[in-house]
């Protein structure tokens, strides 16, 4: 069915809702909001969305089985159904514009929706991000570290001009906008997702960044092979970031930054070890709610 995202729905106890959030992201969760059960307050319903085709059965039955691991450890673990429906994908601003809140993020951004913008901070930079079906808010861990990582390389630039950056994966493309708010001359953001591109380019237009962020529909195998960034942002699950350290190195300026995170701290020893082979140190390390974000500069 065209112009349709699937929502996974279950319950979660309170010690339990950390893990199962993290889990559904990790299987690729677009975004996810949670809310109070009524007359149970030890318990919260999470609602994931998830891009069509989605392979629903595969997807229930690890739930199924992850639940079934926590309750080994020890946690309460709730017995609901896992359910599954097929909305259209313009549901999706409306019911997140229930949950998505303005969000201070480092020392001097502010993430905040359109329609609770209010008036300019004086001591933030506002960036406004519509939700959309692609990844990226600043209420996941792995954005907001990004965006902080993102915040102290800027705010270490010593170069004549601003530093030329990559976001490889750009999503809504909350990255390459703070980008330049923050002072970049020029941002390419790429995906290979047309929903995240659109999404993307919308929230360029929001943010008067069109002329500073240039959003491609591709892979970094389109770019210039001349082209080198002194900054690249990867937000992006470990199976699909570790092919692509060595693509990424080959981008980097001598003295330029990679900065990586949507990675499950188990994954940790993989990730560094996939970079090290790819000539990439460990610069900075910082971990949030059960997610890696790590900051490489060339070996």
């Amino acid at each position: 069915m065209a112009g349709t995202y699937v929502e996974v729905s279950l319950t979660a106890t309170s010690e339990t809702e950390e893990a199962l959030c993290d889990f559904l992201f990790s299987e690729g969760a677009l975004g996810l909001v949670t809310e109070e059960v009524p007359g149970e307050a030890a318990r919260t319903r999470i609602r994931a969305s998830f891009g069509a085709g989605l392979p629903v059965d595969p997807l229930r039955d690890k739930l199924a089985r992850y639940r079934l691991a926590l309750a080994a450890l020890g946690l309460p673990v709730t017995d609901g159904t896992i359910q599954v429906r097929e909305l259209p994908i313009e549901d999706w601003g409306h019911n997140w514009k229930q949950h998505f809140t303005p969000l201070p993020v480092g020392r001097g951004l502010l993430i905040a929706p359109p329609w609770k913008a209010g008036p300019a901070s004086p001591d933030r930079l506002v960036i406004l991000i519509e939700p959309a079906m692609a990844f990226g808010t600043g209420h996941h861990a792995t954005t907001r570290m990004c965006l902080e990582a993102l915040e102290a390389f800027m705010a270490g630039w010593t170069g004549k001009d601003g530093p030329i950056v990559l976001d490889a994966g750009t999503g809504t493309g909350i990255l390459g906008i703070a980008a330049a708010a923050l002072g970049a001359p020029r941002v390419v953001a790429l995906d290979t997702d047309p929903q995240a591109c659109e999404a993307a380019r919308q929230n360029l237009a929001l943010n008067r960044s069109s002329d500073r962020v240039q959003v491609r529909q591709s892979g970094l195998g389109t770019l210039d092979s001349a082209w080198r960034f002194d900054v690249i942002l990867a937000n992006l699950d470990t199976k699909t970031l570790c092919p692509l350290f060595a693509a990424l190195r080959e981008r980097l300026a001598p003295e330029g930054r990679v900065i990586v995170s949507g990675v499950p701290v188990e994954d940790e020893d993989k990730v560094r070890t996939a970079s090290h082979t790819s000539r990439l140190r460990l610069s900075a390390r910082r971990a949030e709610d059960g997610w890696l974000c790590l900051t490489l500069a060339p070996s």
